[in-house]
């Protein structure tokens, strides 16, 4: 497990292709951060990966692990809770049911219970939620930098490689826009 440095910098990087490589700008106190499946363009190895592990999301998501450094740290989305409880989503119970099913099989399938996981706080959904009304599916790069926000406040935020594009339940123009304005407050740097 990589300890967050008190003078160490987060990388996100987005599943874009690659037209930049960054890997001199970043050193061994920096945390990188990356996203479901990494795209293989970008040859970064990943410190945290934040996995959206929805019940539309495991049954079409692979995970490979060639990014994957051995003491990664997980994040998921959601709990299993989450989904039972329908925190996020109204979805049936037999969906419910499977989901409990098949998001423990997929896991071990992909190998992911070999890492420390952690689940991305409420508080962070609920504010993504909140910024992004009435739209309330945040993406999970939109989840990454508002938990790097609140829990890392004073350490230095850049985005590599994102360009507001991908599943269409995000509203990606929304997110766009607040990440723009995050870039004027200077709190985030595309690099």
């Amino acid at each position: 497990m990589k300890t967050v440095q008190a003078h160490g910098r987060f990388f996100i990087i987005g599943n874009a292709d690659e037209h930049n490589n960054i890997a001199d700008k970043i050193n061994k106190d920096d945390i990188v951060i990356r996203f479901n499946n990494p795209n293989p363009t970008c040859q970064l190895m990943a410190d945290w990966v934040f996995i959206a592990n929805g019940t539309i999301q495991i049954r079409h998501l692979s995970i490979e692990h060639q990014f994957f450094r051995p003491d990664t740290e997980i994040f998921f989305r959601y709990k299993t809770n989450d989904i039972l409880k329908s925190r996020y989503e109204n979805i049936p119970i037999n969906k419910k049911l499977k989901y409990c099913w098949y998001f423990f099989r997929w896991k071990k399938k992909f190998q992911l219970d070999q890492y420390l996981t952690h689940i991305i706080p409420p508080s962070v959904h609920y504010e993504c939620i909140k910024l992004l009304y009435p739209n309330i599916f945040p993406s999970t790069g939109l989840l990454a930098i508002y938990y790097i926000l609140q829990y890392h406040p004073k350490h230095k935020i850049f985005l590599h490689n994102f360009t507001y594009q991908g599943w269409k339940g995000h509203n990606w123009n929304k997110e766009k826009a607040l990440i723009q304005t995050l870039i004027s407050e200077k709190k985030l740097e595309f690099i």
